[in-house]
């Protein structure tokens, strides 16, 4: 039986629509910096009301579940921090999707700020910069303070130490107080 892979369960799928997306936290990082387990994808992306349904025409039943169409739709008309999943079901892989409105600068930002990379297989994804997921992963550990995201920005920042001084993060750290979060990852 082949292993599971959440780039082909979800990321093509999502590429291959048209659809602007990023592939974002613990998925990222990975990319970014030391592999860790991870059983779900993280995926931003830019969703109007009318695109409810395209989700649900790429993620069709009965392989994924997806919630009702118009769970969707309440999820993107959210002002801000819409989300919903999907969910493979014969793996039990997940992707958590967080869609974006004209209100979310972040993640304008780095859509135009996104790095298109070559997968294994020769297909393309687009991943969020270094700096958009270290903003989020402070974000998340402020809400949740799973050190998870600590040691993932810490590995990212390992390897990627010109993020520290983006312009980007310092104004999003400033505008979102995440002071505190930042100084206990303590990088400085």
């Amino acid at each position: 039986m082949p292993e599971h892979d959440l780039y082909a369960l979800f990321v093509r799928p999502i590429h291959a629509s048209g659809l602007r997306y990023l592939v974002a936290g613990s998925v990222a990082s990975v990319y970014y910096s030391e592999p860790r387990l991870t059983i779900d994808v993280d995926i931003p992306l830019w969703l109007g009301r009318e695109d409810a349904a395209k989700i649900r025409a790429i993620f069709l039943e009965p392989e994924y579940y997806l919630p009702p169409e118009d769970v969707i739709v309440s999820e993107v008309q959210r002002e801000c921090r819409g989300h919903f999943n999907a969910i493979h079901l014969e793996s039990g892989l997940k992707a958590d999707f967080y869609p974006a409105g004209a209100k979310d600068n972040t993640f304008l930002w780095a859509w135009e700020n996104k790095r298109t990379v070559q997968l294994g297989d020769g297909r393309a994804a687009h991943l969020a910069p270094p700096e958009y997921v270290v903003l989020w992963k402070l974000i998340y550990f402020e809400e949740g303070r799973s050190e998870k995201h600590l040691r993932d920005v810490r590995s990212l920042m390992r390897h990627h130490p010109e993020v520290r001084e983006s312009e980007f993060l310092k104004q999003q750290r400033d505008e979102k107080r995440l002071e505190k979060a930042w100084a206990t990852v303590g990088l400085g």
